[in-house]
């Protein structure tokens, strides 16, 4: 008797925490007791045509599951930054938005108060709201992420490394038989006969892609201390400590040079400084070659999105930086009126295979259709271009994504396999605190804006040019910032015990 009052108090035990964690996922039929929400997304990206379709089929899914809907609006790559500082400077009350280091500046909108801390201690939301999330995350991925202790936005779970070097384009490689530059080519000088080729055969491409914020100035890979925009770094190779202006280094001098050489000889776009959408000119097959961020099947990934088939060239090493730590992430707008149920979103969004995917990669049957439904292989569909954004790498979680058959089947163990050679510098979760030097920081952004544009594609010549800019941003107050971060990395690597 005892035995059978003790299991009947378990099972009543159990169905009270059953109902008490449904209400506060928000999931299963709990979810009819939330009063109805509507929800405002803004992700960065090429729009797509289908995407009001694709937001539908969302909102048909997540309805039931959340009792709420959400809009869902995608700013094109060269307006996505402006858009969101203008909405997030009128208190815009919209939910959630793609944040990043180099976009919708993650660091600068913490400082701002402008997105809404997950996990502080007495209200951990992130525990409470996607504790799913949070696992599959990692501590060490959040920390990461985490400015002073704690986390405003979530990663998007992906590779946790990069490298950089460039993709090609294989019909233009197969037409003019130029397979050998898979060998010969280390470095960027190395592509030189390779443009040439180009530059003489096919007039109406582009040898090489050079655009401003996407350039082979990302080759020298500097491991970034402040914000992408203010040359404050350190070596991305963990041998010094040594906080230092790019500009004053000799591989930026040099760098730009050959950039330059490269432009004069027509390899590069003549505005190429005032061109911010590069994916355009690849989607129109107008580059042969592009500097990119590179990862285990980033070659496939670009094939996809841009119907042409690409092959990668590495060049760097990979390393793991704080820059995958908040290169992808989505952050809940601090005047948000409902962010509990934004969370419960993304909880979902990151953990449910179906939605994930849905947003991804459309309409089974229409953007995509299963080569092998068990394994998750898929092939484009009857309406792939009207529906193929290509940015698994900010939409959730990798791992649960569907896999193209162009790609290789091992493409998650891969991952895995590159996450682990990668070199982990020593500031990997270091983020610099600039509360001491805004005003220092802002005047170097708008140098940067003024100089780096012209310099990285190539436009003005760098022995003229690089002496005005380190000047320029030595009035902005370039070394007070260096000194300012250094002392703060100082006290980082001491409190990490990390070798200083």
């Amino acid at each position: 008797m005892r035995l059978k009052k003790f299991f009947v108090v378990m099972l009543v035990l159990a169905f009270v925490v059953t109902s008490v964690i449904g209400v506060v996922t928000g999931f299963g039929a709990s979810s009819s007791k939330l009063p109805y929400v509507k929800l405002t997304w803004y992700v960065i990206g090429t729009p797509q045509k289908d995407w009001d379709l694709i937001n539908q089929k969302v909102n048909e899914y997540i309805k039931p599951k959340l009792n709420a809907e959400i809009k869902m609006t995608m700013f094109d790559w060269g307006e996505y930054n402006d858009k969101l500082q203008t909405k997030i400077a009128a208190g815009e009350p919209f939910d959630i938005c793609f944040t990043a280091i180099w976009t919708n500046n993650y660091r600068t909108n913490v400082a701002k108060g402008a997105f809404l801390p997950l996990n502080k201690p007495g209200n951990d939301l992130l525990s409470k709201y996607a504790p799913k999330t949070k696992k599959l995350l990692g501590d060490d991925f959040i920390k990461g992420a985490s400015i002073n202790g704690i986390l405003y936005a979530i990663p998007a779970n992906k590779e946790k490394a990069h490298n950089w070097g460039f993709i090609v384009r294989m019909d233009l490689v197969k037409k003019y038989k130029l397979e050998d530059m898979f060998k010969k080519v280390k470095k960027l000088e190395d592509l030189e006969p390779y443009l040439k080729v180009i530059k003489q055969k096919e007039p109406g491409i582009y040898p090489l892609g050079a655009y401003a914020g996407e350039s082979p100035r990302f080759l020298l890979d500097w491991d970034k201390v402040v914000d992408d925009d203010v040359p404050v770094s350190l070596y991305p190779n963990n041998k010094s400590t040594k906080i230092v202006n790019e500009l004053e280094q000799p591989n930026t001098k040099a760098l730009f040079k050959t950039v330059r050489k490269y432009y004069l000889a027509g390899y590069i776009r003549k505005d190429a400084a005032s061109v911010t959408d590069w994916m355009s000119d690849l989607k129109a097959g107008k580059v042969f070659v592009m500097p990119q961020s590179l990862k285990p099947g980033k070659d496939a990934e670009m094939s996809i999105s841009t119907g042409y088939e690409w092959k990668q060239i590495d060049i760097t090493p990979p390393v793991m930086s704080t820059r995958e730590c908040i290169g992808s992430m989505q952050a809940i707008n601090a005047k948000s009126k409902n962010p509990e149920r934004a969370l419960m979103f993304l909880e979902l969004f990151n953990t449910d295979k179906y939605l994930n995917n849905l947003v991804n990669f459309g309409i089974e049957g229409q953007h995509y259709v299963f080569k092998d439904k068990a394994k998750g292989i898929i092939a484009p569909g009857p309406k792939a271009k009207d529906y193929s954004p290509g940015l698994g790498w900010m939409f959730g979680n990798q791992f649960i994504n569907y896999i193209y058959e162009n790609e290789d089947p091992n493409k998650w163990k891969n991952f895995e396999e590159y996450n682990k050679k990668a070199l982990p510098l020593l500031s990997l979760g270091f983020n610099f605190d600039d509360s001491k030097v805004k005003t220092q920081v802002a005047a170097c952004k708008n140098v940067w804006k003024q100089y780096i544009p012209m310099l990285e594609t190539g436009s003005v010549d760098p022995d003229k040019y690089i002496p005005q800019a380190i000047d320029k941003f030595k009035k902005a107050g370039v070394d007070a910032i260096i000194k300012e971060a250094q002392k703060q990395y100082d006290e980082f690597l001491k409190k990490t015990g990390r070798k200083k």
